[in-house]
């Protein structure tokens, strides 16, 4: 694999953190979780029916020059291209580094639940595609498994006690974050097959 596409997953959160002026976009992994969930979708949608959800609710993609919105916009290209390759051949997305999004005390980082968010934030919005999936399906399987295993990640400290006990019986988050690259690429790879068979 190519040093370009080693760093793409990289290049992408490097240069959302330096975009310090940029105050309307989204977390940088919470952005990122929202790509690889798109490029997972059963069938692609175009660029511009996603890159708005980038941004806060109710702001509009704006830079500070052309210079800055060109750079945002390749970065964002070269991670989509990333994802798709890996996805297309069921690779892990080793790059995602979900092994540093622990504490030493074992405590989930930031990014961790962020990626999760926007990850869970891209199925909601484009759920009809996935809604279209045969229940009895692997790719059905993969998704609930997806859904269930991020939502223990993404859990905000208000969550119903019906839910907190349904998250005792999953995986320890040590356990999640080091199945959940193979995991993604699995349920993008199975969605994508779901959809040729069905043509």
């Amino acid at each position: 694999m190519s040093d370009y596409r080693n760093s793409a997953f990289i290049d992408f959160i490097a240069f959302n953190e330096k975009l310090e002026q940029c105050d309307h976009l989204q977390e940088p992994y919470y952005q990122l979780g929202f790509i690889c969930s798109v490029q997972a979708l059963p069938e692609q949608v175009g660029l511009e029916q996603w890159l708005s959800y980038l941004c806060l609710d109710g702001a509009d993609i704006s830079f500070d020059n052309e210079l800055q919105a060109t750079e945002y916009a390749k970065k964002v290209l070269m991670l989509v291209s990333e994802i798709q390759h890996l996805y297309q051949h069921a690779m892990p997305l080793n790059d995602l580094n979900c092994n540093q999004w622990l504490t030493e005390q074992k405590i989930l980082s930031n990014e961790a639940t962020q990626f999760s968010a926007g990850f869970l934030a891209a199925i909601e919005l484009f759920n009809t595609q996935w809604a279209a999936i045969d229940e009895q399906s692997n790719t059905q399987n993969l998704l609930q498994t997806t859904i269930l295993l991020l939502s223990k990640l993404a859990a905000s400290e208000n969550i119903e006690q019906q839910l907190l006990d349904l998250f005792e019986q999953l995986p320890e988050p040590v356990e999640i974050l080091q199945i959940l690259p193979q995991l993604l690429s699995n349920l993008a790879y199975s969605a994508a097959q779901n959809t040729q068979s069905d043509q």
